[in-house]
């Protein structure tokens, strides 16, 4: 049993953990200080974008489902440049609909022309069920 645990251990170590599900988490990237000096920030956010606390729990949980960290779409279409172009979270609009205090519906719909394509998809989006406390409950 222990040399078991030792083998597990190593192997776990040796694949840089993937083994065990490890992702390790990337950190933003800051733009040079030249670069932020010409950001003048806003003095109201009235015409913004208001997303609650829970709002972004289930975007959050959604997302890192459709597209987790660090992850890419499977192969399984036929021009490479789609499947790098849907692998790219920047390629999604994210809609966020509240339909209960303990349900929010989250859709994420591609924009092709993002990654400079013109083609049509059937299948590029999905849309996540997932309540207050974040668990996803059904995707189509």
């Amino acid at each position: 049993m222990r040399r078991t645990l030792l083998a597990v251990a190593s192997l776990g170590v040796l694949s840089g953990c993937s083994f065990f599900g490890y992702h390790k988490h990337e950190k933003a990237r800051w733009a040079p200080p030249e670069q932020a000096r010409d950001i003048d920030f806003p003095d109201s956010f009235e015409t913004g974008v208001h997303l609650t606390g829970p709002m972004v729990s289930a975007m959050e949980v959604a997302m890192s489902d459709f597209l987790p960290p660090g992850g890419k779409l499977k192969g399984h279409r036929t021009d490479p440049r789609l499947d790098e172009c849907l692998s790219r979270r920047s390629t999604y609009e994210t809609f966020i609909l509240q339909a209960r205090d303990d349900l929010y519906f989250v859709r994420f719909s591609p924009v092709l022309s993002r990654c400079g394509l013109d083609v049509p998809i059937l299948d590029g989006g999905a849309v996540y069920a997932v309540d207050s406390q974040g668990q996803i409950l059904d995707v189509h």
